[in-house]
């Protein structure tokens, strides 16, 4: 038996124990009784559905599957037990979305998320503006068929040329728009919104229609006459039409902000709002020169940007538990509902359950569970995927 002891937390941030065993097969023998006086967190593995990459390596910039497993690995190592892998505004994804469907048919990914290339050319961050352009369904159905439908999102301006005719096709994929990287006004977003959220009906669409890229990055800001894509998007999450991510990295977002809508949304719509790093190579790395996309990126004490030129932040350099303690340190979340902004919500954003490797909800005797322990300072001490322990001295 491996005994794991700690504030046991389910992904909907429900405390359920304190702790739990597991037998020599890696199943749930028995979950501990709830002990309040026991220090630590027990938590499920936690799901980022934007990632670009880490440990050095970057997802859409190439095709090895050594690189590939590296920035697999450095998330994992750090209690990301279940993820999509992020593309960024490419001329031709398809050598990277064949390369990445191996990954996703043996459990190591959730997923594919397409960020561009159908996005705003005045709002690309650090998206090559040579690869962005409106949408082509031709196109977009080539890339549909090669993903074999392990592409779950693709980030879109909903001001784009026929913007609603490729959230259509990705429905009919399994897939989801995400809107972002947009120069759109509200009357523009409102109609992206409505018009994905009736067609979900009319096709019986179960999960949430549409997501939101980065909520805030790369779109206009809230105004006062002109309230612009923010506003429409928070108030569709909050009715369930849509979950907004935000990267709740200290960097992308002011942190009491993070807060301010997360509990907001949450109040009407717990699943509303999933916490993202928008990861790229850099993740766990040290300062220095990296690359997104095919763009130089430097990396300035943990904060990477574009080299040079209009000196756009490129991507986050945290992983996804470290957003938990930045909010609930910093009091700006509950740790229930953090937790379930990494686990709970991002599952339920692309229909993940947990049938599907590296997604644990519910902890349940004679189930492999993936999970974190943390000490009282949220450091991550081990790491459990399906029931194998991935290291024994973080």
């Amino acid at each position: 038996m491996t005994t794991y002891v700690g504030q046991l937390y389910n992904g909907r941030g429900e405390l359920v124990g304190s702790g739990l065993q597991l037998a020599a097969d890696g199943t749930i023998a028995e979950i501990l009784p709830i002990d309040k006086n026991v220090t630590g967190y027990v938590i499920p593995g936690v799901i980022d559905i934007h990632c670009h990459g880490g440990g050095g390596a970057s997802f859409p910039d190439g095709t090895d599957p050594e690189a590939i497993e590296k920035a697999i690995a450095a998330h994992r190592e750090k209690g990301t037990t279940a993820m999509l892998a992020s593309l960024v505004s490419m001329v031709d994804p398809i050598p990277v979305i064949t390369a990445l469907v191996p990954f996703c048919e043996r459990g190591e990914l959730l997923g594919i998320h397409m960020e561009g290339p159908y996005i705003s050319p005045h709002k690309c961050g650090a998206q090559n503006p040579a690869a962005v352009r409106n949408p082509d369904l031709d196109e977009l159905r080539s890339w549909l068929e090669a993903g074999k439908g392990w592409i779950k999102t693709m980030t879109i301006a909903p001001e784009v040329e026929d913007a609603i005719g490729a959230a259509k096709l990705l429905h009919e994929y399994g897939a989801v728009p995400s809107w972002g990287h947009t120069s759109g006004l509200s009357a523009q977003t409102s109609q992206q919104i409505s018009a994905t959220t009736i067609h979900a009906q009319e096709i019986g669409m179960q999960k949430v229609p549409q997501t939101a890229t980065h909520l805030f990055n790369a779109m206009p800001s809230l105004a006062h006459r002109e309230p612009g894509p923010v506003r429409e998007l928070i108030q569709a999450a909050r009715r369930g039409e849509c979950v907004v991510e935000l990267i709740a990295d200290a960097v992308h977002v002011n942190l009491d902000l993070v807060g301010d809508v997360a509990n907001y949304v949450a109040d009407a719509n717990p699943n509303g709002v999933v916490f993202v790093t928008d990861a790229m190579a850099g993740a766990g790395m040290p300062d220095g020169d990296y690359v997104l996309g095919s763009l130089p990126v430097k990396i300035v004490d943990g904060v990477a940007r574009l080299a040079g030129g209009d000196n756009n932040i490129a991507g986050g350099t945290a992983r996804l538990v470290e957003e938990i303690k930045y909010t609930v340190e910093g009091g700006m979340l509950s740790l229930p509902r953090a937790i379930n902004a990494c686990v709970a919500a991002p599952a339920a954003a692309i229909g993940a359950t947990e049938d599907d490797p590296g997604v644990t909800i519910e902890f349940k005797v004679g189930e492999k569970p993936n999970l974190i322990v943390l000490d009282s300072e949220f450091a991550v001490q081990r790491v459990v995927r399906e029931g194998e322990a991935l290291t024994s001295d973080l």
